[in-house]
Order: C-alpha cells, then structure tokens, then sequence
C-alpha cells in the first residue's frame, strides 16, 4: 500500500459516510419556526417584510456610495439603477407593510452595516470589483426570499415577490456581467 492509498482510504470512507447520510430520509421535522426551502409556510409576512426590507435599504445606499465614489462609467450606472429600481421597490414594500400594520426596518443590521463599511474603505477598480461582486450574492440571496415568498399563503406578499422577482433575476445577470468585466468574480 502506497501512501496515496493511505491518506486517501480514509478520506474516501468518510465522504461516503457523510453522502449516505446526507442522503438518509429525515425522520425529524423541521424545527418550529424554520422556513422551509421552497414555500413561505414556516416565514411570517413580518419576517420577510424585515429581509426584504433590510436588504432593499442595503440596495440603496450601496448603490449611492458606488455611484459616487465607483471608477467605471458602468459600475457607477448600474450603481444608480440600483438606487432607482431598489428604492421603488422599497417604497412598494413599505406601502404594503403599513396597510398590513408591519414594521419596515429604519436601519441596517449588522451584517449590511459592515458590509458597507468594508466597501466605503475600498476604492477605484477594487471598489467597482467587490460591489460587483456583492450584487452577484445580494441577487442570489434576494431571488431566493422573493421565490420563497412568491408561494406565501398571504396573497399580497405574494403578488410584491412575483411581480418583483423578474427585476431582481435581471440585477442579478447585470451584476455578473459587471463582475466579470471588472474582476470581481
């Protein structure tokens, strides 16, 4: 036995171990107040509200500060496309939220909040590269919330991720375009 076969053996063994298991039927269900991949079941119309709310803020003011501080003339316009199309939806999103007697977020959690420091500290080429890149993962996130909530059994939210669905897919290839025309992914 050669050391390849070694090292390898129990490697082989333990990824197939955890392929099995991954692939065992669940006998739990999932626990109270977890969404389910795929329906809006387990997500309170308040708790998408706060995402899609959060995440439209971040938008914005992500977008404003790449508009004024990006290098390249289509990160800067696709910075402001976003400020345009994210503060709409977020004006749509807070209009649905006060007829339904929701709390829209007023600031940025944590999370947003470092994410757009990180990229105030950045500048030039590597500004227009991270934002991109950001916009490629941001857009991933946001289909995946709004999908989710196309299914909620709260037909108006349903209706806002549908009909808002089309634009965040098209963000998304923009973003990626952006990406890799400037490094960023």
């Amino acid at each position: 036995m050669n050391y390849r076969s070694v090292v390898l053996f129990p490697v082989l063994v333990i990824a197939g171990a955890a392929v099995s298991l991954a692939q065992a039927p669940s006998t739990t269900a999932p626990p109270a107040g977890t969404a389910m991949r795929g329906t809006m079941s387990m997500m309170s119309p308040q708790d998408f509200v706060t995402k899609a709310g959060t995440d439209g803020m971040t938008e914005v003011q992500l977008g404003q500060l790449v508009a004024k501080q990006g290098h390249s003339t289509d990160v800067t316009q696709f910075a402001q496309q976003m400020v345009s199309d994210h503060g709409k939806a977020n004006a749509e999103l807070t209009a649905l939220a006060k007829r339904k007697n929701l709390t829209v977020p007023t600031a940025l959690d944590s999370e947003h909040q470092a994410m757009l420091q990180m990229l105030s500290a950045k500048s030039g080429a590597a500004l227009d590269g991270a934002y991109a890149s950001e916009m490629v993962s941001m857009h991933d996130k946001a289909i995946a919330l709004f999908t989710r909530a196309s299914t909620s059994s709260d037909a108006d939210i349903a209706e806002f991720a549908k009909k808002t669905l089309p634009t965040l897919q098209m963000h998304k290839q923009m973003a990626q375009k952006l990406a890799a025309k400037s490094g960023g992914q």
